[in-house]
């Protein structure tokens, strides 16, 4: 029988009248949570205004309902605790705690915060038998050890913390367990020395933790003091565990920190051998010595590895990591020996007729002709061996471009202009928009201004302001200025003067430089140029090794000219002097910050800033 048939219109109606009323009901239901949820978060908004009024009693009745109906809201648990204590409600404030204890007996938290508000009510011996019986009872497993140490460091309890692990250590007999989160309360405690013995401990355990471990070393470790520590913690673990590398790795690791690359390389030596690495690691370290100038030190790893013979992976490299560090070494030398660098010469000669001369010599090549040029004084020969490198088949288009500006200077410094304007033009046509061909329309636009043509030069200046590279828009728009403040009136002659005295400090003919601003000074005591005059002394001063005299100069720039245009780049000077050739790191930070505060939008604030950051320690961290 079909019973659609029997449902009369009497029935559809009851049917339809029962799907509206669940409908309704279901609508009121979820309005009433709507409404509930609505006054739980206005109470909850409430109470925070009072508690952050400090109407801790207003606060505590609203916390006290929201905790009934969420028990589990730990946010409406602390402000209620917290409301208590701030209005000595001891007794409220341990109900409380007993409370939720009840409520979640597996929660060790609680328990801990009854002994915290019985120190807060002065019941000091209560408070402590409390915690020791919890000591002897939560410390069987390693789980309710690491729950009940974070309630006693949540609470500034960092003792009891500690104690609970080291106790369960001692009842699950052993002593590796909780080595990082014991090093890390020690850190916070300025246990420096069981510290890094928990640290240690967890190499023991997992090598894998190493990056991990040196972060955190890094973080707290400052004084030597600290690193003796470090240092006689590995080497004991080094000698109970002589076939664990990761000990080895850190006494190298630690080394490093101390810029100690001596005692790194002989580490590094023992790890090469026993683990036949062919000098890979100690071609690492090479470099990080070159990075700190510790040029000898990273000549003495170069020549092991060289002398691990031709067959090595690393041999070509070390030979010309070899010849830079010399190469280095010589450019920071007061007054480097004609041995030396003849001895340089001879290593590249030698190079180069062991490796030929290509392409993936390039940068060796390119190194001899500098040291031509610019130590040796053999122009001549450094404009052929330029010349050379630029026809090398297959040389990379941007390494070409660069050796034709290296060019166009060796041409300026040998008197040779028009020879120079075509190496830096073809330089530029090549890489019109590229920051090279800036650069070579830069020091196109410099020659102009060498040779006394400064209407052409500002021409090619101004374009130069807007270019790319914030450094050479900067260098141009100094130029340009120079220009512009001197040419005002028709007698162009000081800047003539001053143009001819920068060519030859440029040509390093720093007698004949220092004649022509002599001339200035003389003729023209008191011309727009003289802080120019004095900054260009002070460069010659420090291009002829004489850096005090060369800080004497910049400080009457600083003290006669100091709000004028080159203020900044006196100061900056006088700063990287003062860090880098005097070696005294704390005047250098304060002439770093005062150049941060007075100069704030200087080309150098970002430079700056960094060495500041640095000499204060913050490269540290």
């Amino acid at each position: 029988m079909n019973t659609r048939c029997l449902q009369t219109p009497q029935v559809k109606m009851s049917i339809f009248a029962t799907m509206r009323w669940i409908v309704n009901l279901f609508i009121l239901f979820f309005s009433l949570l709507s409404v509930a949820a609505h006054a739980q978060t206005t109470d909850e908004q409430l109470a925070a205004q009072y508690f952050a009024n400090k109407e801790y009693d207003k606060a505590a009745d609203l916390y006290e309902r929201l905790l009934s109906k969420s028990p589990s809201a730990g946010y409406y648990y602390e402000n209620l605790l917290d409301a208590y204590l701030n209005n000595k409600r001891f007794e409220d404030a341990v109900k409380l705690t007993r409370k939720q204890q009840k409520r979640f007996p597996g929660q060790i938290g609680y328990e801990v915060d009854e002994g915290f508000v019985l120190t807060k009510q002065g019941q000091t011996a209560k408070a402590i038998k409390l915690w020791e019986e919890l000591l002897n009872k939560r410390t069987n497993e390693t789980e309710q050890t690491s729950s009940l140490a974070m309630a006693f460091q949540k609470r500034g309890e960092l003792d009891r913390a500690v104690d609970a692990m080291l106790r369960a250590r001692k009842k699950q007999n052993n002593p590796y367990l909780f080595c990082i989160q014991l090093a890390s309360l020690y850190a916070d405690t300025k246990k420096t020395d069981l510290m890094i013995a928990e640290y240690l401990n967890a190499l023991e355990v997992d090598a894998q933790l190493m990056e991990d471990v040196q972060g955190f070393l890094q973080a707290f470790l400052q004084y030597p003091a600290e690193f003796d520590f470090l240092k006689q913690g590995l080497l004991k673990k080094y000698k109970s565990n002589p076939n664990n590398p990761v000990f080895s790795e850190m006494i190298i690791w630690m080394y490093v920190q101390r810029k100690e690359f001596g005692n790194a390389f002989l580490q590094a030596k023992v790890f090469d051998k026993r683990y036949k690495e062919d000098g890979g690691r100690i071609y690492q370290l090479a470099n990080l010595a070159m990075q700190n100038q510790a040029f000898d030190d990273a000549i003495q790893m170069f020549t092991y590895i060289i002398d691990l013979g031709q067959d090595g992976s690393q041999y070509m490299n070390a030979k010309m990591g070899m010849m830079d560090a010399k190469k280095q070494k010589i450019m920071l030398a007061l007054n480097p020996s004609t041995a030396d660098l003849q001895s340089l010469e001879t290593d590249y000669n030698t190079f180069l007729a062991s490796f030929g001369r290509s392409y993936v010599t390039a940068s060796v090549m390119r190194n001899q002709a500098q040291l031509y040029a610019y130590y040796l004084h053999q122009t001549e020969r450094a404009i052929s061996l330029f010349q050379e490198i630029i026809q090398l088949p297959r040389l990379d288009r941007k390494v070409a471009a660069d050796c034709k500006l290296e060019l166009g200077d060796v041409y300026t410094m040998h008197g040779e202009p028009w020879e120079a304007m075509l190496m830096y033009g073809q330089v530029d046509k090549d890489f019109n928009e590229d920051p090279l061909g800036q650069e070579a329309k830069f020091r196109n636009a410099r020659l102009s201004y060498y040779l006394g043509e400064f209407e052409w030069a500002r021409a090619q200046l101004e374009v130069l302001k807007t270019a790319t590279s914030q450094l050479i828009a900067n260098n141009a728009l100094e130029l340009s200025l120079l220009i512009q403040d001197n040419t005002v009136d028709s007698n162009e002659q000081p800047l003539q003067w001053f143009a001819k005295a920068d060519l030859y400090y440029f040509q390093q003919q720093s007698s004949s430089a220092i004649q022509w601003l002599d001339s200035i000074t003389m003729n023209y005591p008191r011309h727009t140029l003289s802080d120019d005059v004095l900054l260009k002394r002070a460069q010659i001063s420090q291009q002829q090794k004489r850096f005090e005299q060369a800080v004497s100069y910049l400080q009457q720039l600083l003290k006669e000219h100091g709000s004028d245009i080159l203020g900044d780049n006196a100061l900056f000077l006088l700063a990287d002097i003062t860090q880098n050739q005097l070696k005294d790191a704390d005047t250098a930070k304060k002439l770093y910050e005062r150049l941060l505060q007075e100069y704030p939008g200087s080309f150098f604030t970002t430079e700056a800033r960094k060495r500041y950051r640095t000499l204060r320690g913050d490269a540290l961290n």
